[in-house]
């Protein structure tokens, strides 16, 4: 067995073995979190880890929830281990054309000029991480491979509940039952949008139904806070500076700042990734945000926030996750 494998096979079993809470304030969220979760009007996912001696909490822990951008976090993660592999160099330039663009969010694709241009890798990872770019998360992902490289890292290191499965060119037009887009189509989205506009509502309803209960490209929020508190400990990187580039994109990243950092006290150091699904017929396929948060005074934790399926609008929606930050803070021993 791989030594990461073994790290974090002994890390599961603590965790399992782990004895009653003592550092969480265990009834104060036990009621506190179903009220958050009825202003969320969708399905709320938490887990909190206090990484001082791994004491764990959770609300529909063990659900399954679709992580939407998420999954760049550890697709940073899986790029610097081929790095530190020797199959890369964070400078070596990767060559982007305008085929390669992937739907929505891309600031690489708005800021795109001419035909073909060539980023440094780090530029990449950085875009990615930090601004939740599409196109350069497609990208990274077929450099390395392809997404299920991602999952076998994840596996490797005994994290079960968390699979990425497909790149967003594809997933993204999945959700509604729409065709995927290849590396061989060039990514129309106008057209695709006029698409699901044409959707029949109960046809589109119907498929983001499905699209809710899918466990590909989805995670349990305590499988997300075993892949974290790994991340926080600096256990899935051998060289300590790969971890902390990554830890200070992510913490720099002015991404989902109204979500889990706007109910966290000022000076608290919150290294994130957020991840947002698009709102049809009055429904919402995703509004999450995950990270480390490291208070004023040094404390430390992993907080985990899923919102699936949700009938709020954003700013009730961020709010809610806001809501469980000040909660967790407030339920610490």
């Amino acid at each position: 067995m791989p030594a990461l494998a073994r790290l974090a096979a002994v890390a599961l079993a603590c965790l399992t073995a782990a004895p009653a809470l003592a550092d969480w304030d265990r009834d104060k969220l036990d009621k506190a979190i179903e009220g958050i979760e009825q202003a969320s009007k969708g399905r709320l996912g938490v887990a909190l880890m206090d990484l001082r001696d791994r004491k764990l909490w959770s609300h529909r822990g063990s659900e399954t929830f679709p992580m939407q951008s998420v999954f760049k976090l550890p697709l940073a993660v899986a790029v610097l281990q081929q790095v530190e592999a020797g199959k890369f160099k964070l400078d070596q330039p990767i060559t982007v054309t305008r085929k390669d663009f992937s739907l929505f969010h891309s600031p690489l694709a708005k800021n795109f000029k001419g035909e073909r241009n060539d980023y440094p890798l780090r530029e990449l990872i950085r875009l990615a991480a930090g601004e939740s770019d599409n196109t350069a998360a497609d990208l990274l992902m077929r450099e390395i491979g392809g997404p299920q490289v991602i999952t076998k890292m994840l596996r490797d290191g005994g994290v079960q509940g968390m699979s990425v499965d497909r790149y967003e060119r594809l997933f993204q037009p999945e959700i509604y039952g729409l065709k995927g887009f290849s590396w061989d189509d060039t990514v129309d989205e106008k057209a695709f949008r006029a698409e699901l506009k044409a959707m029949r509502p109960r046809l589109r309803i119907a498929a983001l139904s499905n699209a809710l209960k899918d466990k590909r490209d989805a995670s349990t929020p305590e499988a997300s806070a075993q892949f974290l508190e790994a991340f926080a400990r600096g256990n899935w990187l051998r060289d300590p500076a790969h971890t902390a580039f990554i830890e200070k994109i992510v913490a720099e990243s002015k991404v989902g700042t109204d979500r889990l950092k706007a109910g966290l006290p000022a000076g608290t150091r919150f290294a994130h990734r957020t991840g947002l699904g698009l709102t049809t017929d009055g429904i919402n396929h995703a509004t999450n945000d995950i990270g480390v948060a490291t208070l004023p005074d040094g404390r430390r934790f992993v907080i985990v926030t899923y919102l699936a399926g949700s009938r709020a609008d954003a700013d009730e929606r961020s709010a809610a996750l806001a809501d469980v930050a000040r909660l967790a803070v407030s339920a610490l021993r």
